[in-house]
């Protein structure tokens, strides 16, 4: 009886033991007042799911940067992916223009854990997107360029999207669903003026993620911008668990003196 009784503990702790070194549940979004001031390198409005976010313009000038805006003014109308008339945007035109935003989950996704977000977009010259990272490789990456929207790095589902069709009112809602510690699922739903969906798998445990907006040849027009907003991990981790946790705890422990007695 004791046996099984520890086995089941055993079990129920490796359980908890995951849910603990999960990725915090929580959002963020671009009306955040921690965005009061502007959107810098640094900035955190989703503590503590999210540590803060680490920007990259090169050069560090007009040519490539970060500001909040409004999506809408991708075209007349864009993709609207607002909060309050606010969403992060990411720019980076002429030769040599990238601009990187980087941002760390405060531990790593595990099974079960979904972390979605929205982006914005209409021209498609240069490159801009997505990336989901497992440390500091790419393991899904939506790209935005050469005229198509293509999904790279997956381990499936690779490849041009929608048909290539073109829209100037593009929103994509991203969705990465940690299947396992070591892969996981993800899909795009595309909304504004063409409606569709795609999906795939990916290999890897995401820890964080990637925005990024390179040499595009609009000469700083509102259309080339990257839009990103409505960050989010869920779900919440099990209420049962952590509160089976203490009482499983002292169980073990009770198990274990009457062993040695």
């Amino acid at each position: 009886m004791i046996k099984k009784l520890a086995l089941g503990i055993v079990s129920s702790l490796a359980l908890i033991g995951v849910s603990a070194f999960a990725t915090t549940p929580g959002s963020d979004n671009a009306n955040n007042s921690a965005y009061s001031g502007g959107w810098t390198n640094g900035t955190d409005g989703g503590s503590p799911t999210f540590g803060g976010w680490t920007l990259s313009p090169n050069p560090n000038n007009a040519t490539a940067g970060f500001f909040i805006g409004d999506s809408t003014l991708l075209d007349a109308p864009g993709g609207n992916i607002n909060t309050n008339s606010k969403a992060f945007g990411v720019f980076g035109h002429d030769t040599g223009g990238n601009a990187d935003a980087t941002r760390a989950f405060d531990s790593p996704l595990t099974a079960g854990e979904t972390f979605s977000l929205d982006l914005a977009v209409n021209f498609r010259n240069g490159n801009k997107g997505f990336d989901l990272l497992s440390g500091t490789s790419s393991i899904f990456n939506l790209n935005i360029g050469g005229d198509t929207y293509t999904v790279n790095n997956a381990a499936t589902g690779n490849g041009s999207l929608f048909g290539a069709a073109y829209s100037s009112n593009t929103v994509f809602h991203l969705s990465m669903t940690q299947t396992t510690l070591s892969g996981g699922s993800w899909t795009i739903t595309r909304s504004g003026g063409l409606t569709g969906t795609a999906s795939g798998t990916y290999t890897g445990d995401g820890s964080g993620f990637h925005l990024y907006n390179s040499m595009t040849t609009g000469g700083g027009a509102n259309e080339d911008n990257l839009f990103a907003n409505n960050l989010a991990v869920v779900p919440e981790p099990s209420t049962v668990a952590l509160l089976a946790g203490p009482a499983l705890l002292g169980a073990w422990f009770f198990i274990r003196r009457r062993r040695a007695s």
